[in-house]
């Protein structure tokens, strides 16, 4: 019997969720596990991070970051593909992905940690899973909750939503979102179309963990507002069952979702872009390329907030504009007037003075 691939991921986890889909949507047998030593340890090692996800595979190779490990799986395992072939919908894709990794999780962050009950619940989940995997007694176990909480709570100040008008906003960004994407999605209902492909998966990684399982006041939004967008929800957590037939196609309300969401993922990755550059700057060719790219401003919904970000993001956005670039000079201009409504038309042709690459789990500066 084929050994199954290891799943480092625990259900609180905002990344997990993607990785997790994928997975099972793919039909590829895996076992989940949370084990804080290991993470910390061996894993730690070979990664030189502790983060999850991580995905092993069934000959001992290590996976980690969300968008590796479906490129590199998605060549070994062709069947039930998730990339779209089609340029338009995969720079759409790509352009989800960024918004949902790299700026959507302020909103999730928002939720979790800004609701005394949604907080309240998570730490109770920190400590019976990070604490109970190393083996703690119970109150002990507790108390690693409650670290681990304090830990995560104090990036609010570098997410921009650690005053009480920044989450006001943020929520109001969150629900107005939450309502356009319900009328994309739905049972039986993808992003493009009959079946899941990467965009659904991007979705699925902004809202599972924290808004929709969290118990708070984003999850009773979702269950009374959003009935459409959490039966999709639930679709996407036993992707195994989801269709695999039809033809992906770009409809009016993905548009009109993107329109919404894509000028504050815009205005965040042109940030991240411009603030990367005085990092790369004073990095050697070939180096591990790293640093915060202090908060700026980046609209959202009725306001603005001050947002940070890392070189990671701006590796990230550099994707979408390699998809851009390697888009023929008329798809290219189909795609124009689509970006000009989703306020991406001045992100995609950026020229950077840097190229960011990753290699051996990190970010450098290539040659």
């Amino acid at each position: 019997m084929t050994q199954p691939y290891i799943h480092h991921g625990v259900m609180f986890s905002y990344y997990s969720a993607k990785t997790r889909a994928y997975l099972s949507y793919k039909r590829l047998p895996f076992v989940e596990q949370y084990h804080a030593p290991t993470l910390s340890g061996r894993l730690r090692e070979i990664t030189h991070k502790v983060m999850i996800p991580v995905v092993e595979t069934p000959d001992g190779e290590v996976l980690q970051d969300t968008t590796e490990i479906i490129d590199i799986l998605e060549t070994r395992h062709p069947q039930r593909p998730v990339l779209p072939r089609e340029p338009l919908q995969l720079l759409l894709s790509r352009i989800t992905e960024f918004i949902m990794d790299e700026l959507w999780i302020t909103t999730s962050m928002n939720s979790r940690w800004n609701d005394p009950r949604s907080k309240a619940f998570v730490v109770g989940e920190f400590g019976r899973v990070i604490g109970g995997s190393a083996g703690l007694p119970e109150a002990d176990a507790m108390q690693m909750g409650e670290t681990v909480a304090g830990q995560m709570q104090s990036y609010l100040p570098f997410l921009g939503i650690s005053e009480a008008p920044a989450q006001q906003l943020t929520t109001a960004f969150f629900q107005q979102a939450s309502l356009a994407l319900n009328e994309v999605v739905g049972a039986h209902k993808f992003a493009l179309g009959p079946r899941p492909s990467l965009i659904d998966l991007c979705l699925f990684t902004g809202y599972y963990a924290h808004q929709y399982r969290d118990a708070g006041d984003a999850q009773e939004f979702l269950k009374a507002q959003t009935p459409q967008l959490c039966y999709f929800l639930d679709s996407l957590h036993a992707a195994q069952c989801a269709p695999d037939a039809g033809e992906l196609t770009i409809e009016q309300p993905l548009l009109d979702y993107l329109a919404f969401v894509g000028p504050p993922g815009a205005a965040f990755a042109s940030g991240i872009l411009d603030g990367t550059a005085d990092i790369a700057v004073n990095t050697q060719p070939a180096a591990v390329c790293e640093g915060a790219v202090p908060p700026f401003r980046v609209p959202l919904g009725e306001g603005e907030i001050a947002r940070g970000g890392s070189v990671f993001s701006a590796w990230k956005a550099q994707r979408v504009l390699d998809v851009h670039a390697s888009m023929s000079p008329e798809q290219r201009a189909e795609a124009e007037p689509i970006l000009s409504a989703i306020g991406w038309d001045g992100v995609v042709g950026k020229s950077l003075p840097y190229r960011l690459e990753r290699a051996d789990y990190q970010i450098r500066l290539k040659e």
